[in-house]
Parts: C-alpha cells; sequence; structure tokens
C-alpha cells in the first residue's frame, strides 16, 4: 500500500492535567452542594415534623380533657388544631425526598417510622377521634352513671356508633405501627416512639371495650326484656385460677336500665352435688376433677370464666328452680377502687368500709374476729351489697367511677358471661369475658394460675409476682420463652395468732404452710420444655386443656419462704407477635394480660 493510500490517524488531543482536575473537583463540589442542600432541607422537614408532632401530642392530652369534663365547644377547636398539626407533619414527612430516604442503608427505617407516625396520627386526628367529640355534644355523660338504679339505655345505644369508629380506625393505626420497633430506632426517636405506641394502645384498648359494652349493655340492661344475673363475689383468700372461691352471690335483676339486687346468699349454702351439674370434658376431668363441676367453691378452677359462669348458672338454677341470665364476677380489690367513687360506706355493725381498708376487712379481718363460717360469707354478702347499692343510687362520682371499672378490668378482677350465645361472641372477645385463650393465630398466650389445695384463707398473705420474657425465635416464627413466678408468705412464723378459719382443717394449714397448685398454659401449639422450683428441675406433669399444653407444679410454701417457679416455653408456629402474659388476680394489685417485646420482632 503507497504512502498516498494510507489514512492518516492522529491522536485526540488531551486536556491539560489542570483542567482535568478541576472539572473533577467541580463535580465534586456540586454533587456535595447538593447533597448539602437535600440534607439541610430533609433537616429542616425534619424538625419543622418533630414540631408538629410535639404539638399535636399536648393537644390530643387537652383533648381527652376537654371531652372527659364535657367542654364540647373547646374540644371542637382542640380537634381543629390537631388536625392541622398531624396534617403539617404528614406533609413535612412525605414526597419525593423522604421516601428515598426511606430506602436509605442505615437510617432508613427510621425515616420511615416518622412517616408512618405522622400519617397514622393525622387520619386518627380525621376519622377516629371526630365521632367521639360529636357524639359527646349530645350525650349527656351523666347519663353513663346509674341514677336512682337507673342506667340510661338509650344514651349508651346512641354513642355505640361513635365508639365502632373510633375502635376501627384506633385499631388500624396499631395495626399500622406493629412494625415500628422503638429499640431498632436511633436514640432521640425511642422513648417518644414507644411513648406514642403505648398511648394509642391505652386509646385503642378503652374504645374497644367502650364498643363492645355500647354494644352489648342496652340489651344486657334490659332494654328489650328483663334481666337476671348471678353476682358473685370471689375471695381472694382462697386462691382459685379467676382469683378465689366465690364465698357470696347476689342476683341482679334489669329492666330498661334499672338495676335492684333481688337476692343474697353464700356459697356454703350450695353444699355439693350428686353429680356434676354439667358434662365436663376428658381434659377438665384430668386437670380439675369432677369438683369444678360438683362443689360451688371449685366452679373456678378453670382460668376459663365463660365455663365457670355455665357450672355457676347451672348450680344456681338446680338449688332455686330459677335460671339466670349471666353471671357476673367481682372481687374485694375491685371494691375498694370502686369505693374511691362512692366514698366510704357503713356497715351493718356500724364499721366502715373504705377504700383503703375493703382488701383487709373482707378478707383477713372478718376471718380473725368470728370463725363461723356463715358469719363470714354473710358479712361479705352484706358488705358487697351495699356498695352496690351506693353505685346504684348514684351517689358515685362518674368519672371516678369509670377509671375504678378499667382498673377493675385490667386486672381481670370483673369477669362477665352472658347465656345469650350473641352477646357472648361479643365478650369472649374482651378482657371481661375472662375466656381462655385457644387458637390466637399469630399471638402467643402464656397462663400461670393459682389454686389453693388445702382450703385455708392464707393466701391473703401470699406476695405474688409473674414475668415473662422471650429468649430467641427460630424458623417457622417459633419463639421460646421464660417465665418467672415468685411466691412469698408473709404468714406469721408457725402460724401464731391465726384462728382455724384461716389456717383451714389441715395439719401444714395450722402451722401456717400454704399449700398451692400452679398450672402453667404453654401457648396454643406449643409445649414446655423445663420447670424448676427454687432451681430444682422438676418432672414436668403433662395435660391438655383446649388444645394447650399444661403442666401442674405442687408448691409448698412455709411462713416467710419465698418460692420460685421458672418454666421454659416454646410457642406454636407461626407466632411472631408478642406473647401475653395472664395470671390469677391475687391481693397484690397488678396488671394482667401483659404483653412482652416479641423475640420475631427484634
Amino acid at each position: 500500500m503507497t504512502m498516498a493510500g494510507r489514512r492518516s490517524r492522529k491522536s485526540p488531543r488531551r486536556a491539560p492535567a489542570f483542567v482535568s482536575r478541576r472539572a473533577t473537583l467541580w463535580t465534586l463540589a456540586s454533587g456535595g452542594l447538593i447533597v448539602l442542600c437535600i440534607g439541610a432541607l430533609f433537616g429542616y422537614q425534619a424538625v419543622k415534623a418533630r414540631s408538629a408532632l410535639q404539638l399535636a401530642a399536648t393537644q390530643a392530652q387537652q383533648l381527652q380533657s376537654q371531652v372527659s369534663a364535657g367542654d364540647v365547644k373547646t374540644a371542637r377547636t382542640t380537634l381543629s388544631k390537631l388536625e392541622s398539626s398531624t396534617g403539617n407533619a404528614e406533609s413535612h414527612t412525605s414526597g419525593v425526598l423522604w421516601n428515598a430516604g426511606a430506602h436509605a442503608p442505615f437510617f432508613g427505617h427510621n425515616v420511615e417510622a416518622v412517616q408512618t407516625i405522622s400519617r397514622v396520627l393525622h387520619e386518627l386526628s380525621r376519622t377516629g377521634l371526630k365521632p367521639i367529640v360529636d357524639a359527646a355534644d349530645s350525650i349527656d355523660t351523666q347519663a353513663f352513671s346509674p341514677s336512682d338504679g337507673k342506667v340510661d339505655v338509650k344514651a349508651i345505644a346512641d354513642i355505640a356508633p361513635a365508639l365502632s369508629v373510633a375502635d376501627r380506625s384506633l385499631t388500624s393505626g396499631m395495626r399500622q405501627l406493629e412494625d415500628v420497633n422503638a429499640a431498632d430506632l436511633i436514640g432521640p426517636l425511642q422513648g417518644p416512639v414507644s411513648d406514642l405506641k403505648s398511648k394509642l394502645a391505652k386509646a385503642q384498648r378503652a374504645a374497644s371495650s367502650g364498643a363492645t359494652a355500647a354494644k352489648v349493655m342496652p340489651t344486657m340492661l334490659g332494654a328489650t326484656g328483663s334481666r337476671s344475673y348471678l353476682l358473685v363475689f370471689q375471695n381472694l383468700a382462697e386462691s382459685r385460677s379467676t382469683g378465689g372461691i366465690a364465698g357470696a352471690y347476689a342476683v341482679v335483676k334489669a329492666e330498661d336500665g334499672k338495676v335492684s339486687l333481688s337476692k343474697q346468699g353464700t356459697g356454703s349454702s350450695f353444699g355439693y352435688f350428686d353429680q356434676p351439674v354439667v358434662s365436663l370434658t376428658k381434659d377438665e376431668k384430668n386437670l380439675y376433677s369432677n369438683l369444678m363441676a360438683s362443689y360451688w367453691a371449685d366452679a373456678n378452677f378453670t382460668p376459663d370464666f365463660a365455663r365457670s359462669g355455665e357450672i355457676y348458672r347451672a348450680m344456681y338454677a338446680e338449688r332455686s328452680d330459677q335460671e339466670v341470665d349471666g353471671v357476673i364476677s367481682v372481687d374485694p380489690v375491685a371494691l375498694s377502687y370502686i369505693l374511691k367513687a362512692t366514698g366510704p360506706i357503713k356497715l351493718g355493725n356500724d364499721a366502715e368500709l373504705t377504700s383503703k381498708n375493703a382488701v383487709e376487712v373482707l378478707l383477713n379481718k372478718i376471718y380473725l374476729a368470728t370463725g363461723d363460717n356463715l358469719s363470714q360469707d354473710t358479712f361479705f354478702a352484706d358488705a358487697a351489697s351495699r356498695v352496690f347499692d351506693a353505685v346504684s343510687s348514684g351517689k358515685a362520682d362518674p368519672q371516678t367511677l369509670l377509671s375504678a371499672l378499667v382498673k377493675s378490668s385490667r386486672e381481670n378482677r370483673v369477669l362477665v358471661w352472658s347465656h345469650d350465645k350473641t352477646e357472648q361472641a361479643v365478650l369472649s372477645d374482651t378482657r371481661v369475658g375472662g375466656t381462655l385463650a385457644s387458637d390466637s393465630g399469630a399471638t402467643p398466650h402464656v397462663g400461670i394460675y393459682l389454686n389453693d389445695a388445702t382450703a385455708t384463707k392464707l393466701e391473703y398473705y401470699l406476695d405474688h409476682k409473674s414475668s415473662m420474657h422471650t429468649d430467641v425465635c427460630s424458623s417457622g416464627d417459633v419463639q421460646t420463652i421464660q417465665t418467672t413466678t415468685v411466691l412469698r408468705s408473709t404468714v406469721p412464723k408457725g402460724g401464731k395468732g391465726l384462728p382455724d378459719s384461716v389456717t383451714g382443717p389441715s395439719k401444714d394449714g395450722k402451722q401456717g404452710i400454704m399449700r398451692l397448685n400452679v398450672r402453667v398454659y404453654a401457648p396454643y401449639g406449643g409445649r414446655i420444655d423445663e420447670v424448676t422450683v427454687n432451681d430444682d428441675p422438676q418432672t414436668i406433669q403433662s395435660a391438655r386443656h383446649e388444645r394447650r399444653n399444661v403442666t401442674v407444679v405442687p408448691v409448698r410454701l412455709e411462713p416467710g419462704q419465698t418460692v420460685t417457679v421458672r418454666t421454659d416455653l416454646v410457642t406454636g408456629k407461626g407466632q411472631p407477635d408478642d406473647p401475653i402474659l395472664t395470671t390469677t388476680p391475687t391481693v397484690n394489685p397488678t396488671r394482667n394480660n401483659v404483653a412482652v417485646a416479641s423475640a420475631c420482632r427484634r
């Protein structure tokens, strides 16, 4: 090929080195400036969102106080401001920038958490709270407190739709916040987010309870025909799974909201039944024997109050030839809370029953004063009926009474069962229903229940605390759980000074020794792997109840002694939610149905 045929190839000109470096620096600087601007904008919006959320928290507290006090006009103004504040928070945490931030590594879940909270609060202010304020404007809050023995059932029915809307809205909000784990967030967010979830959960429980009450109370209080209920008073000095033996009872009549006591009696008057009054399942017989359905004091051996309600009703019908429409249970601690609303009550012996002395008088002093069981039960029934009369007459302060009932419900001290299947279907999903949890889907339930084994009244001297924590989440969303139950006796040494009416007929009892059967219920589909008493391994006594594995741990507790029962449990498959611990209510005031952090949500 000739030189003329060749094409000339010239090397491309290179930019001087200083020009290349300048371009690179300019690119980096521009990128840095953009990042800085984005960061500044993000920070600005974050500060604005935080301010809006802090203002909203204050406004929400003001709104609650205003609605409770009946100041509806001011509440409407506050609600409007709350909607504006939450709207600002949502607008400052939405858009392309925040949506991109939610997917960023390391801090993305913090961004997403703030977005979710802002969205949920704004939705609640628009849809969940407005019906409550509107309803409060048209309904006299005094209507929900008995006056002259009557409750305004129409007022309760009128507020039912608003409560249902609030319940649905709060429940939806809680579900949206399920995946927001405060422990996973940066330090400044942990406290506020945890506090917010706690307050929303409390509001949701209150709305749910209110919606349920409004749904069933009108008919249960005789809006469509007269009703009658067996009101039983659980004596915590002799432990049973749901609290204590039913030492006294009364029959409550209800018609068009007017309630009255028609009959009173003692538990000891029922005696033994030749045959069980209901057919017991194989599991019930194995765990609790035929006594559960043939002896009044043992009807609540089972922790399932719905089952106890059936048995109490059947026993009453057999002894009186009269049927009741349901069973309601309260205990002396609940009565002490109610006495804060009624004020002191004069008893038949001119003594005074107050919120401070009620538990001691009803569970201990009467036994020290008289050894006659009939006299003790009669005194108990008289005291309870006088408290009932004070409440039904309208003597109780409405707000304080409501708080007392809410607190009693939170501790499982007020339980209700209805013979009406439609009403019971509603009650069974609530805390006051006292139904033993079976298959609860993704939520594992653990139960620790106490039963006195020697017919004493020594559990007045029992300090009891049960706790639970999760350990590991394995494949299939199976959690391992540890429970700890601490039982401490404060009985005087050797039972000194205690009469037979307290120590009971057994040799151990006369020495002040408690004998308890502690029953531990594993979650549905789960199992019990290990049990120790004071760190000594125990043989696991296997039983079943409602397809839940159960073990019985006998405990002997001498005066002054502390016994600690620990268990290792495993949940069923597909149970990643926070486990819930339910225990026997005792003399110690304590929350019940307590949820603990799931090992699968960490």
